[in-house]
C-alpha cells in the first residue's frame, strides 16, 4: 500500500565410520546438539578523526577538508548502506571461502577418524583445523553474522572432550566425539544452514540491527521497561550491482523473492516494486561522482503475535528511502546543489527524528511527486515520495518509525 492521488494511507548429520570405531562398545554416550542460533552484534562505534596537521611553522595548517553535514545520521547511513554493499559484492567469495576451509577440516577430522591409532599428534592435527575455521568464519562473516563466536564455543568444547578421553586411552569414546565434530561441521557447512542462517535473501543479522529503530514502541504501553522490545521490522534493499534482499526479524519467512526480476512473469510483486522505485527516484537520482546507490523499503509489519501464517509484505503499509553514495563529502554537495538546479524544487522543511530534512517536489512519471532530501556526509537520501503532498497525509510515518531515522 503506497500514497496515490486516490488513496491516503492508514494506519544434521549422518555418522560415518572408521577404523578407530571399529570394536566400540555399546555404552550410549549422551548426544549434543549444534545450536544454529546468531548472537546479536552490537553496534559499531564512531571512528574519531584525526586532528588537524601543522606546517613547518607554528600556526596550525588551514583546514580544507569541507564540514561534513548531519554527520552522526553519516555515521548510520554508512553502517546501514556498507553492509547493504557487502552483501551485494563480498559475500559471495565470503561463503564460498567460509565453505571451502570447513572442508578441509572436515577432511582432517575424518582422516585422524580412519587412522589406526590416536596420539597427541592426531589431537594437533583437528586443532589446527579447526582453529583455522574458526579464524576463517571470523574474518569472512564476523563483521555481519554472530557465527563465529557460537562456532568458537562448540568447537573448544569438542576438542576438550577428544583431548580428555584421548588421554584416558578411551578410543571409543574418542571416535565419538571426532564424528560428533564432523557432524557439527558439516551442519553449519550445508546449503540448509547457508540459506536459514547465513541467508544473503532473508537477513537477520548486522543489517538488520543497522536498519531499525530498536527503541520500544510508545504506543506499547506507559509502563516501558529495559526488556521492552522495539516492533518487528522488515526492510527490502536493492543495490546498484544488482543484489536484492530482505532484513527481517521474526518468526515468518517472506515466500516472494525480493524486488524479483522475473520478466517472463507478468504478475511479479518483486519485479513491479523495482520499476516503482525507479520511477519514483528517477529524477532525483543524479549520477555524477556517484559510486553506487540502494533502495531500501520500509513496512510496517504487524506485532509477531499478531502476524499470519503467510507473511506478504505487500499487505502491509510501505514506504522507501533512496540512498546515493558519493566520492566524498564535496561530490555529494554538488549533487545535491545540482538536483536543486535543475529537476527539484523546494518548499521549506521537516524533522526525522533530530534530522531536518528538506521539503521536496519533482516530476516522475508524469506527475508530481512529493518527498524529503536531506545530505549526510558523502550520501544524499530521498524518503517517502509520494503523489499526496506533505501536507495532506494522514497517519504516514509508520512504516518510516521502524527505520533508524527516527532513533532521537
Amino acid at each position: 500500500m503506497e500514497w496515490t492521488r486516490r488513496a491516503l494511507l492508514a494506519g544434521t548429520a549422518v555418522g560415518l565410520g572408521g577404523c578407530l570405531s571399529a570394536g566400540r562398545s555399546n555404552v550410549d554416550y549422551p548426544e549434543t546438539a549444534a545450536g544454529t542460533e546468531t548472537a546479536v552484534d552490537e553496534a559499531l562505534v564512531d571512528a574519531e578523526t584525526a586532528g588537524p596537521a601543522t606546517d613547518d611553522g607554528d600556526e596550525p595548517a588551514q583546514q580544507t577538508e569541507p564540514s561534513v553535514p548531519n554527520r552522526q545520521l553519516a555515521t548510520e547511513v554508512e553502517r546501514a548502506y556498507g553492509e547493504i554493499e557487502w552483501f551485494a559484492t563480498e559475500y559471495d567469495d565470503a561463503i564460498e571461502t567460509y565453505r571451502r576451509v570447513l572442508g578441509n577440516a572436515m577432511a582432517t577430522v575424518q582422516r585422524v577418524r580412519d587412522s589406526s591409532e590416536f596420539d597427541a599428534g592426531n589431537l594437533e592435527l583437528v586443532r589446527r583445523a579447526t582453529d583455522q575455521a574458526v579464524a576463517t568464519a571470523e574474518a569472512e562473516l564476523g563483521g555481519h553474522f554472530g557465527l563465529p563466536g557460537q562456532m568458537r564455543d562448540e568447537v573448544d568444547a569438542h576438542v576438550e572432550t577428544i583431548r580428555r578421553f584421548g588421554g584416558r586411552g578411551d578410543l571409543d569414546r574418542v571416535d565419538v566425539e571426532l564424528e560428533r565434530l564432523y557432524d557439527y561441521l558439516r551442519g553449519i557447512r550445508s546449503d540448509l544452514f547457508v540459506r536459514r542462517v547465513l541467508s544473503d535473501r532473508q537477513v537477520d543479522a548486522r543489517l538488520y540491527r543497522h536498519l531499525h529503530d530498536d527503541t520500544p514502541d510508545e504506543e506499547d504501553g506507559e509502563d516501558e521497561t529495559d526488556d521492552d522490545e522495539a516492533d518487528p521490522g522488515l526492510f527490502e534493499v536493492y543495490h546498484s550491482s544488482g543484489y536484492a534482499g530482505y532484513a527481517y526479524g521474526g518468526p515468518r519467512y517472506v515466500e516472494r523473492d525480493p524486488f524479483g526480476d522475473d520478466d517472463a512473469n507478468d504478475t511479479n510483486e518483486g519485479a513491479e516494486l523495482l520499476a516503482r522505485q525507479r520511477t519514483q527516484f528517477g529524477s532525483v537520482g543524479e549520477a555524477t561522482g556517484r559510486t553506487g546507490f540502494a533502495y531500501v523499503v520500509s513496512y510496517a509489519v504487524p506485532d509477531e503475535a499478531e502476524q499470519p501464517t503467510d507473511l506478504e509484505p505487500l499487505d502491509y503499509d510501505h514506504t522507501s528511502l533512496f540512498v546515493q553514495r558519493y566520492e566524498d563529502v564535496a561530490a555529494a554537495g554538488e549533487a545535491a546543489e545540482r538536483l536543486y538546479d535543475t529537476a527539484v524544487s523546494r518548499e521549506g522543511s521537516y524533522s526525522f527524528g533530530r534530522d531536518r530534512w528538506d521539503r521536496v517536489y519533482y516530476e516522475a512519471d508524469g506527475d508530481v511527486t512529493y518527498a524529503f532530501l536531506i545530505r549526510a556526509g558523502p550520501f544524499v537520501l530521498v524518503a517517502a515520495p509520494s503523489e499526496v503532498a506533505w501536507e495532506e497525509r494522514v497517519d504516514w510515518t509508520e512504516p518510516l518509525d521502524r527505520l533508524w531515522l527516527w532513533r532521537p
